[in-house]
């Protein structure tokens, strides 16, 4: 089976439609749901029950999917609200 999941080159520059779409995809595979039932204002704990493992999990899958890693003590829950903080966060630490 051909795998057709997308990821971002780790060298080049990542714009922040890039990070949204690799943060929409991992959390979409990640819930087996559709990227089209995921916006921005969707809210991680209260829409999507995301809990300190859910967080763990999807940490992985990002640093996976665009080539890198984020020190996992700046990642949960706390600064999470919504898939746009979230990218936001993404978008944030690639760029330091």
């Amino acid at each position: 089976m051909e795998d057709t999941t997308s990821h971002v080159v780790a060298d080049g520059p990542r714009s922040t439609q890039d990070v949204a779409d690799a943060v929409i995809e991992s959390l979409a595979e990640m819930l087996k749901r559709s990227p089209e039932t995921l916006r921005p204002d969707t809210r991680l704990v209260q829409d999507l029950d995301f809990d300190s493992t859910s967080f763990l999990e999807l940490l992985l899958r990002l640093e996976e999917a665009l080539d890198t890693e984020f020190d996992p003590d700046t990642f949960g829950a706390g600064g999470f609200e919504t898939v746009a903080s979230l990218v936001g966060y993404v978008s944030e630490q690639l760029d330091q």
